[in-house]
C-alpha cells in the first residue's frame, strides 16, 4: 500500500507540474498576442470590416479566459481548498470562452464565404452588416448556455463552502447525456461543419476567380490561412468534446479516474485557443498587406503604364471588383 501510494503522489505531482505550465504559458503568450491584437484592431482604423468585427470579440473571449488561469496556476501550485463560487466561476469562464470561439470562428468562415461566393445577393450582405447585432447574439447563447450547470449543481460536498477537489472534481453536468448531445450538436458539430463547407467553398470560389489569374490574390497563402484556421479549430476542441462522447459511450467505474484525467487534459489543450487566435490573426493581416496590397498596386501601376486608355477604362471596373474581392478574403 506504501508503494503504491507513493506512486499516486509522485504522478499527481507530475501532472500539476504539467498543468502549472500549460497555463502559465497560455496565461502569459495569450495575454501578450490578444492584447497586441486589440491594439492594432482599434488603432489601425483603416482596416475594417465584418470579419474584424469578430476577431474583436474573439480577442475578447480569450482575454477572459487568460484572466481566470491564475486561479487555475494557484490551485494546482499550492493545492489549497477553494472557494466553491470561485471554482465555479472560473469554470463558467472556461465554457464561454470555449463556445464563444467556436461560434466566432464560425461567423468569421460563414462571413468571408457569403461575401466571396455570393457577393450579388443583396439579403445576405445585408445580413453581414449586422455584425455587431450577431456579435452580441453570440455573447447572449454562450453565456445563457454556461450558467445552468452552476444553477443546479449543489453547492458542496461539505458546509464551509469551499472545494477541496475544485478543477479535479467529476464533470458532471457537462457529462449528462442530454447535455452531451444537445452539446456534440449544436456547440460543435454544426459550427465544425459549418466551417468545413465555408473554407471548400471560399478556396474553390478563389481558385476559380480572375483575381487569382491576374495575381491580385496569392491562392496558397490564402489556402494556408483557412487551413490554419481548420486546424486550430480542430486541435483545440475535438479532444474536449471527443472525452464527453467517451463518458457517455463508455463510461464504468474502472474508466472514471482515467476519463477525468483525461478531461483534465482536454481542457488545457481547448486553452490553447487563446495563444493561436491571434496568430492567426497575425497571419492573416500580413497576407492582407504584403500579397494583395503591395501587389495589386503594383499590377495596377504596371497595366495603366502599358495599356491603351481605353483599356485601362474597360477594366477599371474589374480591377476595383477584384481588389475589393482579394480585400474581403483577407480581413
Amino acid at each position: 500500500m506504501g508503494v503504491a501510494n507513493q506512486t499516486c503522489e509522485s504522478s499527481k505531482q507530475l501532472s500539476d507540474r504539467f498543468y502549472v505550465t500549460a497555463f502559465s504559458i497560455i496565461f502569459l503568450f495569450g495575454l501578450l498576442f490578444n492584447s497586441l491584437a486589440l491594439v492594432f484592431f482599434f488603432r489601425f482604423t483603416k482596416i475594417r470590416s465584418q470579419t474584424t468585427v469578430y476577431m474583436k470579440n474573439l480577442a475578447c473571449t480569450d482575454l477572459l479566459l487568460v484572466g481566470s488561469l491564475p486561479v487555475r496556476i494557484l490551485f494546482y501550485v499550492s493545492r489549497r481548498q477553494f472557494p466553491w463560487r470561485l471554482c465555479e466561476l472560473t469554470g463558467l469562464v472556461f465554457l464561454v470562452n470555449m463556445y464563444g470561439s467556436i461560434f466566432f470562428l464560425t461567423c468569421i468562415s460563414l462571413d468571408r464565404c457569403v461575401a466571396i461566393c455570393f457577393p450579388m445577393k443583396s439579403r445576405l450582405n445585408s445580413l453581414r452588416g449586422r455584425a455587431k447585432w450577431i456579435s452580441a447574439g453570440v455573447w447572449l447563447l454562450v453565456v445563457g448556455a454556461s450558467i445552468p450547470p452552476y444553477l443546479v449543481i449543489p453547492k458542496s460536498d461539505n458546509e464551509t463552502g469551499a472545494c477541496p477537489l475544485c478543477f479535479d472534481k467529476k464533470p458532471s453536468y457537462v457529462t449528462n447525456p442530454a447535455t452531451v448531445a444537445a452539446t456534440l450538436l449544436v456547440g460543435y458539430g454544426i459550427p465544425l461543419a459549418t466551417i468545413l463547407v465555408c473554407s471548400l467553398s471560399l478556396l474553390r470560389a478563389v481558385r476559380r476567380s480572375s483575381a487569382t489569374r491576374m495575381d491580385y490574390v496569392d491562392w496558397r497563402k490564402i489556402r494556408n490561412m483557412v487551413a490554419a484556421n481548420v486546424v486550430i479549430f480542430v486541435v483545440c476542441f475535438l479532444p474536449y468534446h471527443t472525452v464527453l462522447l467517451l463518458y457517455v459511450t463508455v463510461r464504468t467505474p474502472e474508466r472514471e479516474l482515467t476519463l477525468r484525467a483525461s478531461y483534465r487534459a482536454t481542457i488545457a489543450v481547448a486553452c490553447l485557443n487563446a495563444i493561436f487566435d491571434p496568430l492567426a490573426y497575425y497571419f492573416a493581416t500580413e497576407t492582407f498587406q504584403k500579397s494583395v496590397g503591395v501587389k495589386a498596386l503594383k499590377n495596377a501601376l504596371t497595366s495603366n503604364t502599358d495599356s491603351a486608355e481605353g483599356n485601362n477604362r474597360s477594366l477599371s471596373p474589374q480591377r476595383a471588383k477584384l481588389g475589393h474581392s482579394a480585400r474581403t478574403i483577407m480581413t
